[in-house]
């Protein structure tokens, strides 16, 4: 599936997407050499992209305090099909060793996938880990403080799960958790139609920032 570095193969080698990775894949070097800058102090790293050694499928949800954000109904486009196919994939989100990077995991159904995906297993993919930088270093950055946050996030996963068409999106239903009922209505009522249409980084850049002017 895409979601593990993309489609492109190079034989003898594996994904054609590993050589765009850095030999040091630190955290620290990651974000300083490779990582996407979107908008200003706003950095990812996707697995759509490409898959670093320390991103990919977990049988467990191993990092602590992860909170479920939602659950998306969606075309599922990670692999090639001749049928269309709809499928329901949740969405979790945790700190990655400090308070400003955020990790995003989904975890797609089974049952959505098993006409498509032979031995398709339920697993949590460690898709997305976005970096959000404050000059104010005692600003509390913190995801319940940060509504905005969140909806970057979900916007920037939904992009990059290449949910950009006209009927991509079915329905996003937010959680109960305490994260999940900060995500806004307006927010839930307009992800259907928001990604319509962007085919590129700056296109996704000028809605987070067009979004950026909103919440303030």
């Amino acid at each position: 599936m895409s979601r593990y570095g993309g489609h492109a193969m190079v034989i003898g080698k594996g994904k054609a997407s590993n050589e765009k990775l850095p030999e040091d894949q630190s955290l620290k070097n990651m974000f300083d050499n490779y990582a996407t800058e979107i908008i200003p102090q706003h950095f990812f790293i996707s697995s759509y992209d490409a898959l670093p050694e320390w991103m990919g499928g977990m049988d467990k949800l191993y990092f602590p305090k992860t909170v479920k954000l939602g659950t998306i109904e969606h075309r599922f486009n990670e692999v090639f099909s001749q049928y269309d196919t709809t499928a329901t994939t949740d969405i979790y989100i945790a700190n990655h060793q400090y308070s400003n990077l955020f990790a995003v995991f989904i975890k797609t159904h089974k049952e959505s996938l098993k006409w498509i995906v032979d031995g398709y297993q339920e697993r949590y993919d460690y898709v997305l880990l976005v970096l959000i930088r404050n000059k104010d270093l005692n600003y509390d950055q913190s995801l319940s403080k940060n509504t905005g946050y969140i909806e970057k996030i979900l916007l920037i996963l939904f992009y990059k799960m290449g949910l950009t068409y006209e009927g991509d999106i079915e329905e996003f239903n937010a959680s109960k958790t305490y994260l999940g009922k900060k995500i806004s209505k307006e927010f839930k009522e307009n992800i259907i139609k928001k990604l319509v249409g962007i085919e590129t980084d700056e296109d996704l850049s000028k809605i987070l920032l067009e979004y950026e002017t909103i919440k303030k």
